[in-house]
């Protein structure tokens, strides 16, 4: 085992693994659709600075989505960015950007990673400006942009980007192809990609998953699905394999004449004698981008009091009330002959909510109760013009 992947091991623990692994499992399979790009690793830091920073019902709601105690979701951004520090393959970046109108709590922000904190300006272009350039720095340029509309009300940013880039132990060959029948049939000459792996291919009655290993400890799994499944049932499969080492068998079990999921086993002739399992694999070429409204699944990922801006406790983040008026995520994923890079960065804007009046002080207050008859007159304020008048002899009784 290699010194990289000891600190992985050691900053995030089994339990940190599946809890994040949790939440993306939950916030997919809650998708109305599920998406082209997504990274449930890229909301979940964010969600446990958020949940360092409230109290109350909305601290217990992303608790609860975040699958982990108090304690360990105030560690968890500082242990993922530890995690992925020195592997080749993978970078992680979180930040917090604050305007002048929240105070922030000195202590909530001293358990945020070391230099986390920035500061937004007020003029939206300046903003707009430095965030994207975090954007495009820690996604390795394949997001440009912060996913955020700074023409809205924005007190405080919080943001984070992963990256990954793996090259194939086995690359592929390009081949253009033409696909005769199927979903996919009149779309012409396509990026398609062949290769013959190892013992990379496991099945099920209804799904076959193909594992293709890059370097720096990074695999990309494949799944197909019957089909007559549909794409969160597939995406639920594929989950399965990720996370379970007994998930379905190998296909090296089947045999001649077998067939699984898009699966056929037969024999050929070769020159030279056969040295290992074979699997041959034909895929294409794929760029896949999204940007996901996170709003939309408050409910998967323990957001519905924290947007909610007359709900939201956020009592040990700022002294000011502020509650999450935007959430959403930018997602890259590019598959080629070679290798696999992607990117997601999500982002959270918070707001000062409107309204809200400070009690500090002093009033002098007069109290009228109508217990008994009384009149009563609509007019027209502009004019003082008297639009409806009458008297109220009692009140109505339920």
């Amino acid at each position: 085992m290699g010194t990289s992947e000891d600190t992985f091991q050691r900053a995030l623990r089994p339990a940190d693994t599946a809890a994040a692994n949790g939440l993306t499992r939950r916030w997919l399979l809650a998708r109305d659709e599920i998406p082209s790009a997504a990274s449930g690793l890229g909301i979940w830091p964010l969600l446990a600075v958020l949940a360092s920073g409230a109290v109350e019902d909305t601290r217990d709601e992303l608790l609860t989505a975040l699958g982990l105690d108090a304690d360990r979701a105030a560690a968890a951004p500082e242990a993922l960015l530890d995690a992925v520090r020195d592997s080749p393959a993978l970078s992680a970046a979180l930040a917090v950007w604050a305007g002048k109108r929240v105070t922030l709590d000195p202590d909530w922000t001293a358990g945020l990673p070391g230099g986390a904190v920035g500061s937004l300006t007020g003029e939206p272009a300046a903003d707009k400006a430095a965030l994207d350039a975090w954007a495009a720095e820690h996604t390795k340029g394949l997001i440009p942009e912060m996913p955020l509309d700074l023409s809205q009300p924005v007190d405080l940013v919080l943001a984070s980007a992963l990256a990954l880039k793996t090259t194939w132990n086995t690359p592929f060959t390009d081949r253009r192809r033409a696909f005769k029948t199927g979903p996919w049939a009149g779309l012409g000459q396509v990026r398609g990609l062949s290769a013959t792996l190892g013992d990379a291919l496991r099945v099920t009655d209804d799904a076959s998953v193909l594992t293709v290993a890059g370097d720096g400890g990074i695999d990309v799994l494949l799944g197909l699905g019957r089909e007559d499944l549909t794409p969160h049932a597939v995406m639920g499969r594929l989950l399965d394999a990720a996370t379970a080492i007994a998930w379905g068998r190998s296909a090296t079990e089947l045999r001649p004449g077998d067939r699984a999921v898009g699966v056929q086993v037969a024999e050929y002739k070769s020159m030279r004698p056969q040295t290992g399992p074979e699997t041959a694999v034909d895929t294409v070429r794929f760029r896949l981008d999204a940007e996901l409204d996170l709003i939309d699944d408050a409910a998967a990922l323990g957001l519905v009091l924290a947007a909610d801006e007359d709900r939201a406790r956020f009592d040990r983040l700022a002294a000011e009330p502020v509650h999450v008026s935007q959430a959403k995520q930018a997602c890259t994923a590019v598959f080629s002959a070679t290798g696999f890079e992607a990117a997601a960065l999500t982002a959270m804007a918070m707001a000062r909510a409107a309204g809200v009046p400070k009690l500090d002080h002093r009033h002098v207050q007069a109290r009228i109760a109508f217990d008994r008859p009384f009149a009563y007159l609509a007019r027209h304020r502009p004019t003082g013009l008297v639009l409806v008048a009458g008297w109220v002899d009692r009140p109505e009784t339920a």
